[in-house]
């Protein structure tokens, strides 16, 4: 609490201030006190503690029908975003095909094989799929 110095001016001032029963402040600005906190209104607080009993009221089925909806809007909207991020790859790495192939055209005046199509762009689960029109 008291600022340690060697000087005996100092001290001297320290032992009047001990004296006297007051405590001396480093001579650094003093610490602001801290703001008093502003209360929230009557409703808000009735808000808060009936989302609290309800809080406490849920059961192990509620929670459960809670964690499934979450887990049915995520694979809601995950599936399909990974689907498209699929294709989107797909449609770069077959554009990098289709220049190697023109690139192998000029160069040897042959197409590549489908077989070396297939190594390098390997099938999907939609092109493995024969589709019939049976209507």
């Amino acid at each position: 609490m008291f600022a340690l110095s060697s000087s005996s001016a100092s001290s001297s001032a320290r032992a009047s201030v001990r004296a006297q029963g007051s405590v001396r402040r480093p001579s650094s600005s003093p610490a602001p006190a801290p703001a008093p906190r502003a209360r929230a209104p009557p409703r808000a607080r009735a808000i808060a503690s009936d989302i609290a009993q309800v809080a406490l009221e849920l059961d192990a089925d509620t929670l459960t029908a809670i964690g499934a909806g979450v887990l049915g809007v995520g694979a809601g909207l995950g599936i399909p975003i990974f689907f498209v991020w699929q294709e989107k790859r797909d449609k770069e790495r077959l554009e990098e095909i289709r220049e190697l192939n023109r690139a192998t055209l000029k160069a040897t005046g042959e197409q590549m094989s489908p077989e070396e199509i297939a190594e390098l762009r390997p099938s999907r689960y939609l092109d493995r799929r024969e589709f019939k029109d049976d209507d």
